[in-house]
């Protein structure tokens, strides 16, 4: 019986091989999910991934765009699905100030919506998502009420950029 240079034994040093091959996967994947929180978004990221997570195209909304902060909206400015808002990419190197900016310093209610008002005297719903996004929903009438528009827009962000609830 020829055994063509191989060594017949328990096999110990391939089971650890796979053990340890296994156990560099799953460190990795576990370092892509932890690290996905913390992706930092472009104008042109944040617009994909927009429409891969609804099938809705946003486009630049310059009156509403600073250096630091980029508006994107949809084209019409208000649909049925998601009502009227904008989505924020953020400069992260002024995060922190952006932020408060956005949501003058206001602690968010129990769906992470911080309440701030706007220039006319209603309400403007802010929702602060992970590293650098955010959205400024416009309720009906600047009521301080969110409706399903609102909800459909949270889950939407939601699936490509978790909500910042502190």
């Amino acid at each position: 019986m020829r055994h063509h240079g191989r060594r017949r034994g328990s096999g110990t040093g391939r089971r650890e091989t796979l053990i340890l091959g296994a156990a560099a996967i799953c460190a990795v994947l576990a370092g892509v999910a932890h690290a996905a929180p913390t992706r930092i978004f472009g104008v042109t990221e944040a617009k994909s991934a927009f429409r891969s997570a609804t099938g809705v195209r946003l486009v630049d909304f310059r009156a509403a765009s600073t250096p630091d902060a980029r508006s994107l909206r949809t084209r019409p400015y208000s649909t049925a699905r998601f009502g009227t808002f904008q989505l924020f990419v953020l400069n992260p190197r002024k995060l922190a100030r952006m932020r408060r900016t956005f949501t003058h310093g206001v602690s968010p209610d129990r769906r992470g919506i911080r309440w701030v008002p706007d220039r006319t005297g209603g309400w403007i719903a802010v929702t602060v998502y992970h590293r650098n996004l955010l959205t400024a929903w416009f309720p009906p009438h600047g009521s301080r009420d969110i409706d399903a528009g609102w909800t459909r827009l949270d889950r939407a962000v939601v699936r490509f950029a978790p909500k910042i609830s502190r």
